[in-house]
């Protein structure tokens, strides 16, 4: 079997499976990483994203992975939709398809909804790598560019080409989210890892791509005290202990960090005009909506704790 990283598809092209004969088309792409293209793809009016591996052996063993996720308990729970291969412009890839939340990047969303709702993406996504860590497997590439975002909060994760065996070194990785590039521990794969990642992925979305945090730094400034003094940035307010904790891999498991982002209190609310996006005094109807945001917030907040 021959692939490509060179494979590009264009919105309409239809992905059909040589064996199942499944067919789906593609609407965009979704991401990319170092081993497969990951696709928003339709069929039978429902939504999937479709990953196209560059490697078909790799693939397998995360096919391999998921199907195992898709059976158990938890978060992961019939994720798995399909595998086959498809023939496109004479080469034949593989591919598989899974469950998919139609939403945003994390930075996209809290731009649009408001800042307290980091609390509720944090909460879902903490509780997926609760419920990866549990299956002995550790996600390895946690990054924005990885996670969609529904309005309601909801969490979705889109490519597993780093999820790798507990014990074993991480396979994939992205470097500004990677421990071992702060020479902040190894890069053995254990629930500090993905925590790592994480405070990196909290530092972004609350304080945007700050300076610190860059792939140019020379390795001598590359350090997790770098990382602690950005913390005294006031737009990390209410979430720097966490952050602090998970940086200096203080916490015991990916459990006890999501117990902890539980007991975080609840966030300011920001303005009606703010958390809308609308200039001053835009009228009574603003408040009556952003009211009514605030409802699906509690909600989301409710049944994300229960």
């Amino acid at each position: 079997m021959t692939t490509s990283s060179e494979m590009e598809f264009i919105q309409g092209t239809p992905i059909i499976g040589k064996w199942k004969r499944n067919t789906y088309v593609v609407e965009r792409k979704l991401g990319e990483g170092a081993n497969g293209k990951v696709y928003l793809v339709r069929r039978d009016r429902c939504w999937y994203a479709l990953k196209l591996g560059f490697n078909a052996v790799d693939l397998q063993s995360e096919i391999n992975m998921i199907r195992k996720l898709s059976q158990a308990p938890g978060d992961f729970r019939n994720f798995f939709v399909d595998a086959d291969d498809a023939e496109h412009a004479g080469q034949v890839y593989s591919f598989y398809v899974m469950r998919y939340v139609r939403g945003d990047p994390p930075d996209v969303f809290l731009k649009n909804s408001g800042r307290e709702w980091m609390q509720v993406i944090g909460l879902h996504l903490l509780r997926k790598l609760v419920d990866l860590h549990r299956q002995g497997f550790v996600f390895g590439d946690l990054k924005l560019e990885n996670v969609l975002v529904s309005r309601y909060g909801e969490v979705e994760l889109i490519d597993f080409g780093g999820v790798t065996v507990m014990g074993n070194g991480v396979k994939q990785f992205t470097e500004v989210y990677d421990r071992g590039y702060w020479n902040g521990g190894s890069r053995k794969a254990d629930d500090g890892y993905d925590l790592f990642s994480f405070a990196i992925l909290c530092m972004r979305l609350l304080g945007g791509h700050n300076s610190c945090i860059t792939p140019q730094l020379i390795p001598q400034n590359r350090n997790i005290d770098v990382l602690l003094e950005e913390l005294d940035n006031p737009a990390y307010s209410g979430y720097e202990d966490f952050v602090r904790r998970s940086l200096i891999g203080e916490f015991r498991s990916s459990e006890e960090a999501f117990a902890e982002w539980k007991a975080l209190p609840i966030s300011a609310m920001a303005s009606p005009n703010k958390a809308l996006g609308l200039p001053p005094g835009a009228g009574h109807w603003v408040a009556c909506s952003f009211a009514a945001s605030l409802l699906i917030f509690g909600l989301a907040l409710y049944f994300v704790w229960s």
